[in-house]
């Protein structure tokens, strides 16, 4: 391969590959598809939506600074007037982004009406977190609510992240895809903390009938005993007790440690097949032995969607270009026939 063809080709055509001869550009997007393209999907090489979406993430981030020092009473008292700007500041701008994205959300789903299609999109989870993040300041203006905790509901908007972060994004595919094996882990935890609940309040209930009083009291101590956490402000003191802790505390070694290696195993598993995905995009793109602009910015709009780093890309690129040079393969420059190359007379 030639190295003009390994250059990234979205610098060179930010707006998409010259037409070819006879070849028409289409008409430019409307209002509504270049805002969802904004929102939706920014890319870095649209500058507009690569600066909407720094500026969101600059907001998000200052909100919660904002509020951790909020609650710093001498903080609070003395500037007041301007926490109180700076959230009003914040939830107009939360407050259009909410309302732009729910009005762009047809062009995501185009099959369904646009009102089906707003409905839908209101109930996903970060059209939840959206709304969450803005509806405590509209509540305290209406209703006589306490204005502490509304303040601690306002770090909600902290999970407005998840929709720019790659990492956040992985996770929660990882949670969506292993939610049975999760369910059952936790599941066969709930068993086993009623279990040691129980046999804990039978043990210690004449010795600590404070502590271990009755079934739900116990529970304290048999989850802290189940997830290795142990406070050590609730501990047995008879021996039957003891006894008992010491198995539970073992028991609980390896069922508390169930959803950390299933979100790991997952989690493995999920990178794997993103970056075979990856993988395999290549190798279609290089089936003629090069790479065009139209297949270059096909793949650099997948690697990151997938939130593959362009480290492991060019990794994976290399790799797959090591192994067609090892089959033998050679494609003809001119008119693209692939050559078997012949193998060593021994």
């Amino acid at each position: 391969m030639r190295p003009e063809d390994r250059k990234d080709p979205t610098a060179a055509f930010p707006d998409g590959p010259p037409p070819a001869p006879g070849e028409h550009r289409t008409d430019p997007p409307s209002r509504r598809a270049r805002i969802h393209q904004i929102l939706e999907q920014p890319s870095r090489t649209d500058r507009l939506s690569w600066a909407v979406e720094l500026g969101l993430i600059a907001l998000v981030l200052a909100n919660v600074i904002g509020v951790a020092l909020e609650t710093e009473p001498a903080l609070h008292a003395e500037y007041r007037w301007e926490f109180f700007l700076f959230d009003a500041l914040s939830v107009g701008i939360f407050t259009v982004e909410y309302a732009l994205r729910l009005w762009v959300s047809p062009e995501g789903n185009p099959r369904k009406p646009p009102w089906r299609a707003r409905l839908r999109y209101a109930r996903t989870p970060m059209a939840l977190v959206d709304l969450v993040a803005i509806l405590p300041f509209y509540l305290a203006l209406v209703f006589p609510l306490n204005l502490q905790a509304l303040r601690v509901l306002r770090l909600f908007r902290v999970y407005k992240l998840a929709r720019y972060s790659p990492a956040l994004a992985v996770l929660m595919s990882v949670i969506r895809e292993e939610a049975a094996s999760l369910a059952a882990a936790f599941s066969i935890l709930a068993i086993l903390l009623v279990f040691a609940a129980t046999g804990a309040y039978f043990v210690e209930r004449a010795a600590q009938p404070e502590n271990f009083g009755s079934i739900p009291e116990a529970m304290w101590w048999a989850i802290v005993t189940l997830t290795t956490v142990g406070y050590g402000d609730v501990t047995p003191v008879t021996a039957a007790g003891r006894i008992f802790g010491a198995f539970v505390t073992v028991l609980g070694v390896g069922v508390a440690a169930l959803p950390a290696g299933i979100l790991a195993s997952g989690l493995a598993d999920h990178l794997r097949r993103r970056r075979d995905h990856l993988r395999i995009q290549f190798r279609l793109a290089l089936e003629d032995g090069k790479m065009d602009l139209t297949e270059g910015r096909a793949i650099e709009r997948l690697r990151g969607e997938l939130g593959i780093s362009h480290d492991i890309a060019r990794a994976i690129y290399d790799e797959v270009l090591l192994k067609r040079r090892r089959d033998g393969e050679v494609v003809c420059p001119r008119c693209g026939h692939r050559i078997r190359r012949a193998e060593p007379a021994e």
